[in-house]
């Protein structure tokens, strides 16, 4: 009997999980991300929860895995820069096993997502793979032949950042009109804002939205066009076998993807086969989980990664 230890650190929280042999969840915690964003004391929080899940653990553990955002430092194992925690050079992994005797993993944030999906999500029986997560962002992970694309600079499948709309809105990244600006959770609740004058969260708007409330149905209606307009872009340089949506807007389940459908779907005159738009399996849990998955897949020789 074994079990593994997944983490991920996001810019307001860390969520962590203990599953068995079979990505079953165990356990699983969430805890807030220090206000000041202090690398001790975030380091020492994600090493309190890795003991408390591992006290919960059953036989061996297998490893814990770790989904960090930003530019990986794979060398020393930890983080080159994060924008969203204001990190530079936190070498996260030899801080942590100062303190813990396990063996470490990391992955992307994003690309854990897809690890997740691709082997034991949503799309195990594809090869050739684009996955996107919908949340406060947009960034997503290609997929071709099981194997993760990463690029030569480590930052391949930026798809937040693909300009849709040259005369849209500012975007954090400093283009104006990118597809996070457009479609992405936070673009959401802007508009709703600018629409209603309320400050709603992505959860409310979309409650609202299935009511048939407006701005509300016409706020996600548009973010979804837009989606859908950049998937189809992607589909016609990728030509992925399926498309996966994950990421914590996905949690808004069939009625949003069939409006992102629409988006998509009606795009297409010419291609024999329209690619699939699938929801995740793990959809605003896939980080986490795919960091649980990554010493599984070690231990099954599937995923091959450096070992800390």
């Amino acid at each position: 009997m074994a079990f593994s230890i997944g983490i991920d650190l996001g810019g307001t929280k860390i969520a962590g999980v203990l599953t068995d042999e079979e990505l079953n969840i165990l356990a699983e915690e969430k805890i807030p991300v220090d206000k000041e964003k202090r690398v001790e004391k975030v380091v020492g929080d994600m090493e309190l929860l890795i003991r408390e899940l591992a006290k919960k653990g059953k036989g061996e553990c297998l490893g814990v895995g770790l989904a960090l955002p930003g530019l990986l430092d794979w060398e020393r194992g930890g983080i080159a820069f994060s924008e969203n925690l204001n990190w530079h050079n936190v070498p996260v992994i030899p801080l942590l096993k100062e303190k813990l005797p396990f063996l470490f993993f990391m992955e992307h944030d994003v690309r854990s997502g897809a690890v997740a999906e691709v082997y034991f999500g949503a799309a195990c029986s594809f090869q050739d793979i684009l996955y996107l997560s919908v949340g406060t962002g947009i960034a997503g992970s290609l997929i071709w032949k099981r194997n993760i694309i990463r690029g030569a600079h480590e930052t391949s499948a930026e798809l937040g950042h693909m300009i849709i709309e040259p005369n849209g809105p500012l975007c954090r990244c400093g283009n104006i009109g990118c597809l996070e600006t457009l479609a992405s959770g936070s673009a959401m609740e802007r508009d709703a804002f600018h629409l209603s004058g309320e400050h709603l969260k992505g959860e409310e708007i979309f409650n609202r939205a299935k009511e048939g409330l407006s701005p509300f149905k016409e706020v996600v209606k548009r973010a979804s066009s837009f989606l859908g307009l950049g998937l189809f872009n992607l589909v016609q340089i990728f030509d992925p076998e399926v498309i996966v949506l994950g990421g914590g807007v996905a949690e808004a389940g069939d009625w949003w993807l069939e409006m992102v459908k629409e988006g998509y779907e009606n795009r297409f005159f010419w291609t024999p086969t329209i690619p699939p738009l699938v929801l995740g399996q793990f959809r605003g849990r896939a980080s986490v989980m795919g960091a649980a998955g990554l010493p599984i897949l070690q231990e099954r020789g599937e995923y091959h990664q450096s070992v800390y």
